[in-house]
């Protein structure tokens, strides 16, 4: 196995490939996981149903690099309710995972392992059958395996700072507001995901809060100026007026060029536009944080869609972390994702998916802010 590390940094990569195993109750996944990583990652036991909740263990493959592996439940087990609700658990790891490893218990799918096969396909997961439970192969092999059948496009990832030709030396400003949505101690994660995408780049970054950024543009002129998408306004206001040839984005927007999709973004926009009295509209937050009063999400852009549209009785929908997308998606007018800086990027582009599959317009947490703050682009 040769070592994928430094192809990983140069396409942008910043995470480690995630790998599913999959089949029938008793089959051996989490003895499977135990024994590739030769630790006691997962409970095993031979009563049915043993795995619950999908168990996620990093790994470090000698000559590939990390690889998180998320053992999963038994997808025939139905026979309950709490059966299904381990099933649904495993159903929604598709959304996330790069490859599926299928471990038959025999030389040929059952019909259960049919299904989970179509399943799998119908989410366009490229997959890795290890017939007989894997018992004639050593870990190596199975670790072998499934590094060579990991698709190259999971190690890659765009540039944080998309196709911009931003030279060493070049100035960026990262405009990180300190308030009380903000974490104690630490800078949130996109912000710094471009601090460390301005080093590689050679580039000087330069990290201000809002109100150093008038005396940061008298000591510099930044080649590009990334905000957080709530100070949108008064960001572009103030670098139109002192650095009109610097170019001005955020956090959010860039995540939505690198992880999202653009142009379904952004013509997602013009549904803002068209939204009606009564109107549903599912917020997306791929993370999981304690809610405040000034939430971004659950707050912010709820207020700042009311009064820019002027209906008051515009509905809202939360979805949090790894939890599933309603399954009456067509009922909403609009979709906001945030920018998925937790997420892989095929878990962003499966709900970008999702969401055009129900016709329903989606969009960015800062394209959409930008538009509702009035910021021309």
């Amino acid at each position: 196995m040769g070592s994928k590390d430094s192809n990983r940094r140069a396409c942008g990569g910043e995470r480690a490939p995630r790998v599913g195993i999959y089949g029938v109750t008793n089959v051996g996944k989490s003895s499977l996981l135990n024994r590739i990583t030769g630790q006691q990652a997962a409970v095993v036991s031979p009563v049915a149903g043993t795995t619950t909740d999908p168990v996620r263990r990093v790994f470090e493959v000698t000559g590939y690099g990390p690889v998180i592996f998320i053992d999963t439940a038994g997808i025939d087990d139905e026979g309950s309710e709490v059966g299904r609700l381990r099933v649904a658990k495993t159903w929604q790891t598709l959304s996330e995972v790069d490859l599926a490893v299928v471990l038959l218990a025999d030389a040929r799918p059952s019909g259960a392992e049919r299904r989970l096969l179509d399943r799998i396909r119908a989410n366009d997961v490229p997959y890795l059958l290890l017939p007989s439970r894997a018992a004639d192969l050593s870990a190596a092999e199975v670790l072998r395996r499934i590094c060579a059948a990991i698709p190259v496009e999971a190690d890659a990832m765009p540039p944080f700072f998309g196709e911009r030709a931003i030279a060493a030396g070049e100035v960026i400003l990262l405009v990180c507001p300190i308030d009380a949505g903000a974490p104690a101690g630490r800078l949130i994660l996109p912000q710094v995901q471009a601090l460390r995408a301005a080093l590689e780049l050679g580039a000087v970054a330069i990290v201000v809060q809002p109100e150093q950024l008038g005396e940061a543009l008298r000591l510099h002129a930044p080649r590009l100026v990334v905000t957080d998408s709530q100070a949108f306004r008064e960001v572009t206001t103030l670098v139109r007026e002192r650095c009109p040839e610097a170019e001005v984005t955020s956090f959010s927007v860039l995540l939505a060029e690198q992880k999202g999709d653009a142009a379904v973004y952004g013509a997602g926009l013009a549904a803002v536009d068209g939204l009606k009295a009564g109107d549903r509209v599912l917020v997306i937050e791929n993370c999981s944080h304690q809610v405040t009063c000034d939430d971004i999400g659950r707050t912010k852009i709820p207020g700042w869609l009311r009064a820019y549209t002027g209906i008051e009785s515009l509905e809202f929908t939360f979805v949090s972390g790894r939890d599933p997308l309603p399954e009456s998606l067509s009922d909403y007018a609009l979709a906001v994702q945030c920018g998925g800086c937790v997420a892989t990027r095929r878990m962003v582009q499966a709900r970008i998916r999702a969401a055009v599959r129900s016709g329903v317009p989606i969009t960015n947490y800062g394209m959409l802010i930008r538009k509702l703050r009035g910021v021309s682009f």
